[in-house]
C-alpha cells in the first residue's frame, strides 16, 4: 500500500509540473509582450540524450523591464548552419508577461508545445489518480488474517 501511495504522488507531482509548464508556456504566448533582449551566451548542448552530432543550441539571453534584468533560454535543435545563430551581443526577440517578466521565451514560440506538455501532465494525473484506486476485483487483506 505504500509503495502505492508514493507512486500516485510522485505521478500527480509530475503531471502538476507539465500543466504548469504546458501553461507557461501558453500564456507566454498568449498574454505576452515583445521586446528586445541582448544575447549573452551561444552554446552547443551535449548531453547524456545527445550527443555532438545532434547540432543543438542554447541562446542565453537577458533583457531589462523596468530597470530590472531578466534571463532566459532558447534552445534550437538541429541547427548544421551555426552561421544562422545570433552571434554574443546581437538582438533577440523575446516574449514576456507584464506583470511576471521571469516567465518569459521566445517571442516566435509555437504554443502548440505548451499544449502538448499540458495534455500530457493531464494524461500523467490521471494515471496518478487511478493508481491510488483500489479496484473492486481486488482483495481486502487483514493484517491478522490468516493465510490459508
Amino acid at each position: 500500500m505504500k509503495k502505492r501511495g508514493s507512486s500516485r504522488l510522485v505521478l500527480l507531482g509530475v503531471g502538476a509540473l507539465l500543466v504548469f509548464l504546458g501553461l507557461r508556456v501558453v500564456a507566454v504566448r498568449v498574454a505576452g509582450t515583445v521586446t528586445q533582449g541582448v544575447v549573452t551566451d551561444v552554446r552547443q548542448i551535449v548531453s547524456d540524450t545527445s550527443d555532438k552530432m545532434d547540432h543543438n543550441y542554447r541562446i542565453s539571453y537577458r533583457f531589462a523591464v523596468n530597470g530590472k534584468d531578466y534571463a532566459g533560454n532558447l534552445d534550437r535543435k538541429k541547427v548544421y548552419n551555426t552561421s544562422t545563430l545570433p552571434a554574443v551581443g546581437s538582438a533577440v526577440a523575446v516574449r514576456y508577461i507584464p506583470t511576471a517578466p521571469f516567465l518569459n521565451g521566445a517571442a516566435d514560440a509555437n504554443p502548440l508545445m505548451g499544449i502538448a506538455l499540458g495534455a500530457l501532465g493531464l494524461l500523467v494525473g490521471i494515471a496518478g489518480l487511478r493508481t491510488g484506486r483500489r479496484s473492486a476485483s481486488e482483495p481486502v487483506s487483514e493484517p491478522n488474517a490468516p493465510v490459508a
